[in-house]
């Protein structure tokens, strides 16, 4: 997969859950205007990075942090103290940590297997000759 769709994938996702966990207790503020910088929300990611800790940005709004994808912890940046919890949360995941670990892990390269039909493996073997 594209890790440009998984970034998509998981903006889309971490958007709806901030939505969602903030509205919990009060599901009357899911249409308030303070919850529209979680639609614009952006997650930065860098595939070819060589640090040790792979990590990933979240920008919401002007402000933007920087996460782990190991484990969840904030490196840098700031947010909300509620914001960065959930965030960590969401993180902690296993179905999105296992996606963002395959942003860094997937190297596009794809191996091309032969498949040869039973019985008929004397001619293809001659033919790639």
């Amino acid at each position: 997969m594209d890790y440009r769709k998984i970034i998509d994938k998981i903006e889309h996702d971490l958007s709806h859950f901030l939505i969602d966990e903030l509205t919990k207790a009060d599901p009357t503020k899911r249409m308030s205007y303070d919850l529209y910088k979680y639609k614009g929300l952006t997650i930065i990611a860098d595939p070819r990075s060589k640090a040790h800790d792979k990590t990933i940005k979240v920008r919401i709004g002007v402000l933007e942090a920087e996460f782990k994808v190991a484990d969840g912890t904030k490196c840098s940046g700031s947010f909300a103290p509620i914001e960065e919890k959930l965030i960590s949360m969401w993180l902690g995941r296993s179905e999105n940590s296992t996606l963002l670990r395959r942003i860094f892990t997937d190297t596009g390269e794809r191996k091309e297997v032969p498949i040869i039909p039973f019985g008929l493996e004397e001619v293809f073997e001659e033919s790639s000759d």
